[in-house]
């Protein structure tokens, strides 16, 4: 028979297939039960000595907190760029449950509309003094920065 460049074809694709099941060079090769144990032990011998150093720096005696100054009575000051509001899941759903009984009421109450409510009263029921102590501690240094992943 007469080469009609199909073997040639074939030929090539089976060495690509072969190529293919090639392990990857950036796969690891499996822990051992040892070596998973050992690397638990050190993450939480890690996770004991930072959760130690956070004990340590909040009971030390914290730093009196400046209260910001006030503004003259003619004078306004300049209005801070937009801030990006990012509810948790349980906040959200509060949000959702405003919306539902507006609702049913006909109205539209927007998200910020409820998040300006909270914050009048928050400035009415706390200094913000009271609210940097009240939000900071070991809830706020777990290293968590940023936008939630979904």
């Amino acid at each position: 028979m007469a080469p009609d460049g199909l073997d040639d074809l074939d030929q090539e694709a089976e060495g690509r297939r072969q190529r293919r099941a090639a392990p990857s060079r950036r796969s690891r090769p499996p822990k051992s039960d040892e070596e998973r144990r050992q690397e638990r032990e050190r993450l939480d011998e890690e996770r004991r000595e930072r959760e130690r150093r956070e004990r340590e720096a909040n009971e030390s005696k914290p730093e009196p907190v400046p209260e910001p100054t006030p503004v003259p009575a003619g004078k306004k000051r300049d209005r801070p760029p937009s801030i990006p509001f990012y509810p948790d899941p349980e906040n959200e759903e509060f949000l959702w449950t405003v919306a539902e009984a507006a609702t049913a009421r006909r109205e539209k109450i927007p998200a910020t509309a409820v998040l300006r409510l909270a914050m009048r009263r928050l400035s009415q029921q706390m200094t913000p003094s009271e609210i940097v102590r009240e939000l900071s501690g070991p809830v706020q240094t777990g290293g968590k920065m940023g936008r939630p992943r979904r």
